[in-house]
């Protein structure tokens, strides 16, 4: 028995001849303006019309995904948004607790000033200025002059809300405060908390206030 081998038929590329230039003059039917205009618009403009019907049907789950996209990135701009927001609003919050704290010493020190001088006798402040004029034996010089000396646990808690404050906040409320007090109260802060009060004052108050107490320039 004799086996022959058979040959493979070459692939039929003659066959995608007219195939191919159907789909190159459809293109070019679709692309040139002119002919584009006679389908859409001429005879055949039903069929065109039901195409792109039956074409938008079939392509909307495509629209709503995209609009699905749309709607999740304004959503996370808003979140971001509502973030920012809530971040404003506490450091609001904070800003107008330390003012709301500080018009409260303001007031607890002006009732405590009133109360002071209308419950003052002249005996003791002719003994205070005769203490002041004579100094004890054994005393120090400048002992008188000591603003942190007598100082009350009101006046230290002072002294610490002050320095955990905002100096440009603490500027705005010192001018409306005694001060002899205020100065006492300075007098109980670190030099380094003291500086940036100082300078944080209007130039006027903060000058008459380090004429009237030297020790404050420390």
């Amino acid at each position: 028995m004799i086996i022959t081998r058979q040959r493979r038929k070459p692939f039929p590329w003659r066959r995608l001849i007219l195939p191919i230039i159907a789909i190159g003059l459809v293109v070019f039917a679709f692309v040139w303006e002119p002919s584009r205009n006679v389908i859409t618009s001429g005879p055949a403009a039903p069929l065109w019309n039901t195409v792109g019907t039956t074409f938008d049907k079939v392509a909307v789950p495509f629209h709503f995904a995209a609009q699905n996209q749309k709607l999740t990135d304004a959503n996370k701009q808003i979140v971001a948004l509502n973030a920012k927001l809530a971040d404003l609003q506490a450091q609001m919050v904070t800003r107008d607790k330390q003012i709301t704290d500080l018009n409260s010493q303001i007031a607890q020190l002006q009732s405590q000033a009133a109360s002071a001088r209308s419950g003052a006798s002249p005996a003791p402040v002719a003994a205070s200025a005769a203490g002041a004029a004579a100094p004890a034996v054994g005393a120090s010089p400048g002992a008188a002059s000591d603003l942190t000396a007598g100082a009350t646990p009101d006046m230290r808690r002072t002294a610490q809300d002050w320095t955990n404050m905002d100096p440009s906040n603490l500027a705005k409320v010192l001018p409306k405060l005694p001060t002899p007090y205020v100065a006492r109260i300075l007098a109980l802060m670190s030099p380094d908390d003291v500086g940036p009060i100082l300078d944080a004052l209007p130039a006027t108050y903060a000058a008459q206030l380090t004429q009237e107490h030297p020790e404050l320039k420390r």
